[in-house]
């Protein structure tokens, strides 16, 4: 709850929130409730992304497990003035290495909108490759996965 503010600020530009759900204060302080529970629940949730120099937030990213689908995701989602500095790729990365190394799971997903070309290129850069059209709270996206096989026999990325 002590990134409430930014989180609120980061859920209402209208750039950043073109492929993601706008989200008023009461929304956002639920959402940050979930993903406390999700933390107590699964031992694993989002993270605040912040500079590591200034300490500013910079965003979220993390893994969300999806009932639905049966199948935790890696999220990303940045400030608009941090886009095009690789904060996402590095968060990402870091998110999928964590996660094939503390979860049991035969591969992670990311679930991007269509149109969204930078997320697309971030999910590239991961190696993440699309395995299927579905529907996410409403909206169309690509799912794309990265194996367990494919990334376990990799050094990790730094």
């Amino acid at each position: 709850m002590a990134d409430l503010d930014d989180f609120v600020e980061l859920h209402d530009d209208p750039e950043v929130v073109r492929f993601i759900r706008r989200l008023e204060r009461p929304e956002a302080e639920e959402r940050l409730r979930d993903v406390d529970r999700e933390w107590a629940e699964r031992g694993h949730g989002m993270f605040a992304v912040l500079d590591q120099i200034s300490g500013r937030f910079l965003g979220r990213a993390g893994l969300k497990y999806w009932r639905q689908f049966d199948e935790t995701e890696i999220g990303w989602v940045l400030r608009r003035d941090a886009w095009g500095r690789g904060y996402a790729t590095e968060a990402a990365r870091a998110c999928l290495d964590w996660g094939f190394s503390t979860l049991t799971v035969p591969y992670l997903t990311a679930m991007i909108a269509p149109n969204n070309s930078a997320s697309i290129r971030v999910a590239g850069r991961l190696n993440l490759v699309p395995l299927r059209n579905d529907v996410l709270l409403d909206s169309e996206v690509v799912v794309y996965a990265r194996d367990r096989e494919d990334w376990s026999g990799r050094q990790p990325t730094r």
